[in-house]
């Protein structure tokens, strides 16, 4: 009992990261234990050899790395100027013939069709947004607009010609501070 008392005081004063050394546990595999018990009636402690703790300076302390350095924010990347297939080209033009001949339902079927083959296609979005104005939906014009800017990271054209959209739908529902401001950052973007 004594051993038992003397091992775990020597492993709280050593703390739980520091002992390997279980004092509760008892080996009942070997035939003779230390300590004058039987191991088969499992009557005395076996303890094992005492852990081997480092001394101080010994070099074997854990080594503490500085911390990284965060790394400077990158500049955005820029991707190519967005582009429309052969077959949301021709589907485009034939739209916009129908809304210049006054058929603006005709012109949005023929735009969702476009939109079926490239849905991810910043211009398709904007051409639609540019219908909805004809048709006087501006508020769903401003909403085409703003998911082609989501669409074109990094596309200064395509991004101009989005933020151009929504000052135009802004600005024909009365909003001339919030249109002056899209059309500033169309301006911006134009520029570079």
């Amino acid at each position: 009992m004594l051993s038992r008392t003397l091992a775990l005081s020597f492993c709280l004063a050593l703390g739980a990261s520091g002992c390997a050394l279980d004092p509760f546990k008892s080996e009942q595999s070997t035939p003779t234990t230390r300590g004058g018990g039987d191991a088969r009636s499992g009557s005395g402690p076996i303890l094992g050899s005492p852990p081997v703790i480092a001394a101080p300076g010994s070099g074997s302390e854990p080594v503490i790395d500085a911390p990284t350095p965060t790394p400077l924010p990158r500049e955005r990347p820029r991707t190519p100027p967005a582009t429309l297939g052969p077959a949301s080209s021709a589907l485009v033009a034939q739209a916009r013939a129908q809304r210049s001949k006054g058929d603006l339902p005709g012109a949005t079927v023929t735009l969702e069709r476009a939109l079926r083959i490239e849905p991810n296609n910043p211009l398709l979005w904007i051409e639609l947004g540019r219908l909805r104005m004809d048709q006087h939906n501006f508020a769903q014009a401003e909403g085409m607009g703003r998911k082609a800017l989501a669409m074109s990271v990094g596309d200064d054209r395509t991004q101009s010609q989005a933020w151009r959209l929504i000052a135009d739908s802004q600005r024909a529902r009365g909003k001339d501070a919030e249109a002056q401001n899209s059309m500033e950052r169309a301006s911006e973007l134009s520029a570079n």
